[in-house]
């Protein structure tokens, strides 16, 4: 008999994202391979979701880690025991979750600022945040390894979206790849067809309103493939912008105008908002509350 076909979906992606939240107690979890496209692009190509599992750690992994008493206790050893294959995790919803962490994919060290996210309801009335790189990032992390599968998924997503090649090129060369790797990398993407001029190279961006934010330690993303506007401080902890909070405009501004005002994600009147101690003292120019990132995008 043949073995049906294992697709994720964006339901196996929230339920991933609420389970570890939960069993953390965080709220930001983190997608990383292959599936990670289903955080900012749903209806990926069906070939592109052709997986058992999926790559995901809790942002808050490494200070899980250090509350634990062993010292040699991992959050992704964790993730294998409970939700990884052969689990009750895996029986009962019919694929795993790859306990990873923030080493396993090679990234641009840039890739935070173009992170793609999702807002997941989790259990009870929390709101679990999923980030995911950017999917020309993601390309980037498959050309690191190349096997097979991954020229396969490369393949799909440029005949859906074709490529920009001279950004996959720039965000290799930030990869900073060994010699070997970049030759290889660089041969495989000039094998690929050449883009039609009237094809897009990507998801189109029309989100109405950007609102101001302090460049440095917030950064602007478009969600909801491209109908809503989030700003997010950085966490240095996570090395991530995972907090929703815009000190100096509304936190999400939606294509039909409508806003919401948001502090650490809790949603607030706009009178409330505007007179909070944290947006009066960011329009007076205090940002002393908000650690800039740690690292420095490319030039």
């Amino acid at each position: 008999m043949k073995r049906p076909l294992e697709i994720r979906t964006v339901a196996d992606l929230d339920r991933t994202a609420r389970s570890l939240a939960l069993h953390f107690k965080t709220r930001t979890v983190v997608v990383v391979g292959s599936q990670g496209i289903l955080v900012g692009w749903p209806g990926a190509p069906v070939t592109m979701c052709m997986s058992p599992e999926i790559d995901a750690y809790p942002a808050n992994a490494r200070a899980w880690e250090a509350a634990q008493d062993d010292d040699l206790a991992e959050a992704s050893e964790e993730i294998s025991v409970f939700f990884g294959e052969g689990s009750l995790f895996h029986t009962a919803h019919g694929f795993y979750i790859d306990g990873v962490d923030d080493r396993t994919a090679r990234l641009p060290p840039s890739w935070p600022s173009r992170a793609v996210v999702r807002e997941v309801r989790g259990h009870g009335t929390a709101t679990v945040t999923v980030v995911a790189p950017g999917p020309e990032d993601l390309i980037v992390s498959k050309l690191a390894r190349l096997a097979d599968k991954d020229r396969d998924y490369i393949a799909a997503y440029h005949r859906a979206r074709p490529l920009d090649l001279a950004v996959i090129e720039a965000r290799v060369a930030e990869c900073g790849f060994e010699e070997p790797l970049a030759r290889r990398a660089l041969a495989f993407l000039a094998g690929l067809p050449a883009r039609p001029e009237s094809t897009p190279a990507g998801p189109v961006r029309t989100a109405a309103v950007v609102p101001s934010h302090p460049a440095g330690t917030h950064c602007a993303f478009v969600m909801d493939e491209g109908r809503s506007v989030s700003i997010r401080a950085w966490n240095e902890v996570a090395g991530l912008y995972d907090v929703l909070d815009n000190p100096l405009g509304p936190a999400v501004v939606a294509q039909d105008g409508t806003s919401a005002f948001l502090i650490d994600g809790k949603a607030l009147p706009r009178e409330m908002w505007d007179t909070h101690p944290r947006v009066r003292a960011a329009r007076r120019g205090d940002l002393s509350g908000y650690p800039r990132p740690n690292w420095a995008p490319p030039d």
